[in-house]
């Protein structure tokens, strides 16, 4: 909706006619507008209807444009704001209103510092660009209309083509009238690209008359070059035909009236005396419309063109009579013109003494004695004006050149503030990490000395857990050995007693003859060496591994016979079938079927080993819990 309404209302804008019916049908159709538009862009619409009015209703116009400038301050978009300040600002000026108008313009430029909206920034430093330039600081022109172009260059919109048209029109103005020509025309040029752009018959028909400005300020630097003045001619046409084909379209009439009489004054100056009707021609359409515009600097000229060409003509009541009805046409339509009416009062005081009237050359002279006396004392209050706001500008800079060196020493005092607290602080904390620091150290001193004593006391306890152990081993290896010494003894005797009752018999069946009885004591004796190395590799056994035939038998149910407990102690000792049948002088098949026997005996299974049982009972093949 913002955006279709800033489109209409700037196409409402520029269709300003040059009848009176039309320009109210242009402002009674901006009114339907703001009428319908939302509230947010009604400061917007205000702002063109105040400049559409402002050429019938100065005072309505300006009213609108601060009502305008009011409600952007409520909605506080600060583009909106800059726009309203720079609307209101122009009119101001254009009423006569410099210094108020100096403030809206400098408030327009601040408040579209603030903005993102580059053409409501860029249309604040055009009017800023124009302030300056009516107020002949060309300098400061230039530099604002730049500013303003470079925040309308990237945009791609007929309002911002025709802002930039504007700011090359004025730019060009700058360089005109010999100050540098080849500049003129350079702004000229950039002035009608941009108006072909923009399409807006306004913005065409300045651009055709700024362009022939600049060829006929360079024709006038050197007058010889007359294919000049035919260019300035023909784009003076250019623009005249452009206003009378788009009447209903154009805003600025005035402009229409400046060509009108330009060209006038091109053929009064540089033409024939018989070409004198081409020029009145001009010189009427210029009237017609510099009417209906107020423009009194028009009107002056256009009266004093017919003026000139009467004093030619040797008509010199008819000089007189054009020049007092310029000045008649003034007093009714504009006040406040002191400066034109003077002029005109100074060129009927040399007529009437180029005609031979002393005494009206010296009422008229009076009369413009008078209007420059008011015109003077204008320029003296102006330059008062100026002085005083010059040097109330000059006391504003000092006192924020004051205010800025107090807050440079309040930054100052506030980083001096910062520093020291900083400094303070970073004491402060290593302060705090040195007690911190002491306070560890005396804390892991203090843990150290409580783990070293533990230590001590669990070495303590060790210790005597230790001695506790050994001594508990000392008294089981004691009782251990009693009990192999008490059952070696046994073995022993019972060795003994057999082996003495098998001597008896070994000596029985030595005596005797007969075969029978001497095997026997071969048997004998052979069981006699079979018991001494079986006593003697139990004894061994018994005192190397304690326990185990007493394992063994536990684990067969104590149904292992000495003879078992023999080929255990064999498969212990590592001996295979063939070495233990050796020792037994039995068969190797014997040792197998032994072996069968035997681990029946022990529970074990057909796919269990022999070997690895038994050696399990053994200490020394048992893995360490």
């Amino acid at each position: 909706m913002t955006k279709k309404i800033a489109v209409l209302l700037y196409i409402l804008s520029i269709q300003f006619v040059v009848t009176a019916k039309a320009q109210q049908l242009v402002i009674d159709s901006l009114k339907a507008v703001l009428a319908k538009t939302e509230k947010a862009d009604k400061p917007i619409v205000m702002a063109e209807l105040a400049r559409a009015s402002y050429e019938t209703d100065v005072k309505k116009a300006i009213s609108l444009a601060m009502n305008a400038t009011n409600l952007a301050k409520m909605e506080k978009d600060k583009g909106v704001i800059s726009f309203c300040y720079a609307t209101t600002g122009h009119l101001l000026a254009r009423k006569g209103q410099e210094k108020q108008a100096s403030l809206y313009i400098d408030s327009a430029v601040t408040y579209s510092q603030k903005s993102t909206n580059r053409i409501y920034s860029g249309f604040a430093w055009f009017r800023k660009g124009w302030f300056e330039l009516t107020n002949g600081d060309n300098e400061k022109a230039m530099a604002a209309f730049i500013k303003s172009d470079k925040l309308l260059k990237e945009i791609q919109n007929p309002k911002a083509f025709s802002y930039r048209t504007l700011i090359n029109h004025y730019a060009a103005s700058i360089y005109a009238y010999g100050s540098d020509t080849l500049k003129q025309h350079k702004y000229a040029l950039a002035a009608l690209q941009m108006a072909r752009k923009s399409k807006y018959p306004d913005d065409i028909q300045l651009a055709y008359m700024t362009l022939a400005h600049s060829f006929f300020s360079a024709f006038e630097a050197n007058v010889s070059r007359r294919n000049l003045l035919d260019s300035a001619i023909y784009y003076y046409r250019k623009a005249g035909n452009t206003y009378r084909l788009n009447q209903g379209k154009i805003l600025l009439q005035s402009n229409a009236s400046v060509t009108a009489l330009n060209m006038a004054n091109i053929y009064f100056k540089y033409f024939p005396p018989q070409f004198q009707d081409s020029a009145k021609r001009y010189v009427n359409d210029a009237l017609t419309i510099a009417r209906k515009t107020n423009t009194p600097e028009v009107i002056a000229n256009c009266y004093g063109i017919l003026s000139e060409y009467a004093m030619r003509n040797g008509q010199y009541q008819h000089a007189e009579n054009y020049l007092l009805t310029g000045i008649a046409e003034l007093n009714r339509s504009i006040p406040g013109v002191d400066i034109t009416r003077s002029r005109m009062m100074m060129g009927l005081a040399n007529l009437a003494e180029q005609s031979g009237d002393k005494t009206r050359a010296l009422n008229y002279y009076k009369q413009y004695i008078e209007y420059y006396k008011k015109v003077f004392d204008a320029q003296k209050l102006t330059a008062v004006q100026q002085l005083e706001e010059q040097y109330q500008a000059e006391q504003r800079n000092l006192e924020i050149a004051r205010l800025r060196e107090r807050a440079n020493l309040n930054r100052q005092i506030n980083w001096l503030y910062v520093a020291i607290g900083s400094a303070s602080i970073l004491v402060l904390a290593l302060l705090l990490g040195f007690y911190h620091y002491k306070l560890k150290a005396s804390q892991q001193r203090m843990l150290i000395s409580l783990q070293e004593k533990q230590e001590a006391e669990l070495l303590a306890s060790l210790g005597e857990q230790e001695r506790e152990r050994i001594a508990a081993q000392q008294a089981l290896l004691q009782d251990r050995t009693e009990w192999l010494e008490r059952e070696l003894l046994a073995g022993t005797l019972k060795i003994e007693e057999k082996n003495t009752i098998l001597e008896l018999l070994k000596e029985k069946s030595k005596s005797s003859a007969d075969v029978a009885a001497r095997s026997i004591g071969r048997i004998i004796t052979q069981n006699l060496r079979m018991d001494r190395e079986s006593a003697d590799q139990h004894n061994a056994i018994g005192d190397i591994h304690p326990g185990f035939f007493s394992a063994l038998q536990e684990r067969a149910g104590e149904v292992l016979t000495k003879l078992d407990l023999k080929y255990c102690s064999y498969i212990l000792m590592g001996l295979d079938n063939k070495e233990i049948a050796n020792r037994l002088g039995v068969e190797p098949k014997s040792i197998r079927m032994a072996r069968y026997r035997l681990k029946q005996k022990l529970g074990l299974k057909k796919q269990d080993n022999l070997d690895l049982v038994v050696r399990s009972y053994d200490k020394r093949y048992q893995e360490p819990e």
